[in-house]
């Protein structure tokens, strides 16, 4: 497992793809915060939102809460990191030479999953460091403590990273049981939207369990307590369970 680990991160650090992630990630957080542009991921709210955010006098903590809005944005971005770590061995067909060499069906999800996590990881803290960065550039006040600040850009960064981990779980399961890269990526970017649209439409209030863009944009900005986080977790984590478990099915299933 750690070796298929560190052949992940070896191929990642000759791959052209994962550079470019990391260089629109900081042209676009830089750019957003300090143009004060604000868009993201959602149907439930209005667009009146973002125009009554980018109207308000941001201070450097506020530019970092904002960023929870715009980060539901890199999902498009971040697809690259599912399509690296996952696409090119399962459409081409060469995990099974991975698979021969002795490493379980379950190691070896596990490892490309912790491979994308720790990716997620990077990239969104290179994203909110930058939209610190951009904020100080910009010599707005830093409306909190530093002890404030670090908090808040830490708990954004595992939230984002982790959620959308959650949902890249998805895309996961999809390409293991169908074999296509378009099939998984398409439902990968819909999913969001489609949760949210049900939700409006449908009204169940079991569906928000499931916006898990949302409840990483109100755990950023502070919309949510941590005493109501509970559930969410829950249902992130069994999510997860369940769509690794899956695949690991599937795989076992599958011809070498």
């Amino acid at each position: 497992m750690i070796n298929q680990i560190r052949a992940d991160f070896y191929r990642q650090l000759h791959t052209v793809g994962m550079y470019l992630m990391l260089a629109v990630t900081i042209i676009y957080a830089l750019w957003a915060v300090l143009t004060k542009s604000v868009g993201g991921v959602s149907v439930s709210v209005g667009s009146g939102i973002f125009t009554k955010i980018a109207d308000q006098s941001w201070t450097v903590l506020f530019g970092l809460k904002a960023a929870n809005m715009t980060a539901t944005l890199l999902l498009y971005f971040f697809i690259g990191v599912f399509v690296i770590v996952f696409g090119y061995e399962f459409t081409q067909k060469v995990y099974k030479n991975t698979l021969i060499s002795g490493i379980s069906r379950l190691q070896f999800i596990l490892a490309k999953y912790l491979v994308m996590l720790l990716d997620l990881l990077i990239l969104f803290t290179t994203h909110f460091a930058m939209v610190l960065i951009g904020g100080l550039i910009k010599g707005r006040a830093l409306g909190g403590d530093w002890t404030t600040v670090f908090e808040t850009m830490g708990l954004s960064i595992v939230a984002a990273t982790f959620f959308l981990s959650v949902v890249f779980s998805l895309g996961v399961f999809l390409l293991i049981a169908t074999g296509s890269m378009t099939i998984a990526t398409i439902v990968v970017v819909i999913f969001p939207l489609l949760i949210e649209v049900l939700n409006v439409i449908a009204q169940w209030k079991w569906l928000k369990y499931f916006d898990f863009f949302g409840v990483s944009q109100s755990i950023g900005v502070g919309a949510m307590k941590m005493s109501a986080l509970s559930p969410y977790i829950a249902t992130s984590f069994g999510f997860l369970i369940v769509m690794i478990g899956l695949s690991v099915l599937i795989l076992r299933r599958k011809e070498l």
